[in-house]
């Protein structure tokens, strides 16, 4: 028994009967939480952080949550180098790349590939690292965070291997944020299309589909599609504070 519990952007409580670990804990300057850092910390009680890439609405209070309450971090080479440099202990830190197995109580997580990009910069130095996609495991219930990830077609060998019972997929941008235009180029911030997002749903194969990382009309337009699409997992629209249970 897994259960997975949805704070907004992409940030997940995922918890067996024993073991919390919380995902991507971008919390009290995420306006989708209804709650600060502080009492996300009371409700769920977490043994251990577990964090894509070093992105700001991802990497969120983990330099605090680590450095203050104790939290270890399981996560990227840049993330790692970042939450160092905010003072958080070496030991309580956990560098991982795609295809390394953790543990941490009786959840099993194994690191898989996200295409996306971990960047961490300062005036002094520019580390880069790979993103991080986590698919959970406990008592034969299986989730998969898909992380910030752009369309791949190793997400169908993904399905075939793990067989997720229920994917936690990106439907569209983290914020509002505004085209950006430098010179002739126009940059929009967009992962997996609400295409895609269906597309990789139905390559993973999972029975319910959570989406995440969205803003406006973003999460129904995904909706809308999963609706009118064939051969996909059943959509499960979660809002914050809001729990799904997976046997």
């Amino acid at each position: 028994m897994i259960d997975v519990t949805y704070y907004g952007n992409a940030t997940f409580a995922i918890a067996s009967a024993d073991t919390t670990v919380l995902v991507d804990p971008y919390l009290t300057a995420n306006e989708e939480c209804p709650w600060d850092a502080a009492e996300v910390i009371d409700r769920e009680n977490p043994d251990a952080l577990c964090v894509t890439h070093v992105a700001f609405d991802h990497v969120g209070e983990a330099a605090e949550l680590a450095r203050d309450e104790g939290l270890p971090v399981l996560t990227e080479s840049a993330t790692a180098r970042y939450l160092q440099s905010e003072g958080v202990p070496d030991d309580r830190i956990t560098s991982v790349v795609w295809g390394m197995q953790a543990e941490i109580g009786d959840l099993s997580i194994r690191i898989l590939e996200s295409r996306h990009a971990s960047v961490w910069e300062t005036d002094e130095e520019l580390v880069t690292g790979v993103p991080l996609s986590f698919l959970f495991r406990h008592d034969g219930a299986i989730v998969y965070h898909m992380g910030d990830t752009a369309i791949f077609s190793d997400l169908k060998l993904y399905g075939e291997l793990h067989d997720p019972d229920v994917v936690l997929v990106g439907v569209g941008q983290a914020y509002d944020a505004p085209a950006r235009s430098e010179g002739p180029v126009v940059r929009r911030i967009h992962e997996l299309s609400t295409e895609e997002a269906v597309m990789a749903t139905r390559w993973l194969d999972a029975d319910r589909a959570v989406p995440m990382h969205y803003v406006n009309d973003e999460r129904e337009q995904f909706l809308d599609a999963m609706a009118d699409a064939s051969d996909v997992a059943d959509p499960v629209p979660l809002d914050p504070g809001e729990s799904l249970r997976v046997d």
